[in-house]
């Protein structure tokens, strides 16, 4: 093997660790609440369109992206927000409580 390419290949093995350990912790297993419906009845959760309309009624926007997500045990509802002045927000709501 010659040196440029044992220097290649040292390179690359450092970029791929380095970028490993910047990923972190895995992230959670998340679907669109509308293909979640089986595993929103499997484990007792709010249905995404109770979740869909307290988010709306509580921040007077339009919810335009919604995903249930699960880590472990827990789940959530990550959402998109537009208000009416065109700010997005992101929201997580626990798929559980509403809260």
């Amino acid at each position: 093997m010659t040196r440029r390419a044992i220097k290649r290949t040292a390179i690359g093995v450092l970029t791929a660790a380095m970028l490993a350990a910047a990923a972190g912790p895995a992230q959670a297993a998340c679907l669109p609440w509308k293909s979640a419906g089986a595993l929103i009845a499997q484990n007792n959760l709010l249905p995404g369109n109770v979740i869909y309309q307290m988010v709306q009624s509580r921040t007077g926007g339009t919810v335009i992206s919604a995903t249930l997500c699960q880590s472990g045990s827990k789940f959530v509802y990550k959402m998109v927000v537009l208000s009416k002045t065109g700010d997005s927000t992101n929201l997580t709501v626990d798929a559980r409580t509403g809260q």
